[in-house]
């Protein structure tokens, strides 16, 4: 766990260190991507946000088709699928912070496993479908960032705070910060609503989930489907290293048979 915090930490650190200095941005090509959410409209952020890419891909129409893009992207996905989720983005950080506050939580249970499959709806619709639609129309429209996406609300709320501005100014002006503070509030009480519910990226990443290099493992031969993996899981999987995995790893700590593991880890055949 503690790996993971760290892993959190300083992802989201390398990911905006433009905001201390500007030489990693000097050295990252416009057409690379950090790998998890972090809004490339945000002053300290080093490089852009995967979505933002994506729904570039679609508003153009496939002019000039960004191929070294795209080989990133599934790069990303192939190697890591939803670990990146878990390990390597600052909003999923921020939600986890969020869920240690002392509160009564909501459970998974099969209304959440439900709502897990909205965020393919998100995918499909802010990210694909009209980002097309707008351009069919002759406009460039980036969807999912303009009308669903917190990330920016939240860092846009950090640098005025930051700067000694008045929070009560940024919340009048900004009427799409009751986005963000519905999923604050959330994210209090039940596990990573935005990454289980709302996350297109987190959706893209999880199709790859089962082929992923270093994701989670399950050793068929060791395990005896005692189920405590499921139990322990905080996430809407029916199996360790399905869509829904975003290999945290709290699995791993919870199986006595030594039957999970992570992609890098060599076999145990004892």
């Amino acid at each position: 766990m503690f790996t993971r915090r760290l892993a959190q930490i300083c992802s989201a650190i390398l990911y905006n260190c433009n905001l201390i200095t500007d030489i990693p941005a000097k050295y990252i090509k416009s057409e690379f991507c950090v790998p998890g959410l972090n809004c490339r409209y945000c002053p300290a952020s080093v490089a852009g946000c995967p979505l933002n890419f994506m729904q570039h891909l679609f508003a153009g129409g496939f002019r000039n088709l960004p191929v070294r893009t795209l080989c990133w992207l599934l790069l990303l996905a192939l190697a890591f699928g939803r670990l990146i989720c878990g390990w390597l983005c600052p909003f999923g950080l921020v939600q986890d912070l969020l869920g240690k506050i002392p509160t009564r939580k909501i459970p998974k249970s099969e209304w959440t496993r439900r709502l897990s499959y909205l965020k393919y709806v998100f995918l499909a619709l802010f990210i694909v479908m009209l980002p097309v639609v707008f351009h069919m129309q002759g406009k460039r429209f980036l969807a999912f960032c303009h009308w669903v996406c917190p990330n920016l609300r939240f860092t846009n709320l950090l640098m005025t705070l930051a700067s000694g501005g008045s929070i009560k100014s940024y919340m009048i002006y900004n009427y799409r910060f009751v986005i963000l503070a519905a999923i604050i509030v959330l994210a209090i009480f039940m596990f990573r609503p935005f990454c289980r519910f709302i996350c297109p990226l987190g959706a893209f990443y999880g199709l790859f989930n089962k082929v992923a290099l270093l994701s989670v493992k399950v050793d068929e031969s060791k395990c005896v489907h005692c189920n405590a993996c499921l139990r322990t899981c905080k996430m809407d999987i029916k199996k360790v290293g399905d869509y829904e995995c975003i290999s945290c790893g709290e699995c791993k700590e919870a199986c006595k048979f030594g039957a999970i593991r992570f992609g890098w880890e060599k076999i145990n055949k004892k």
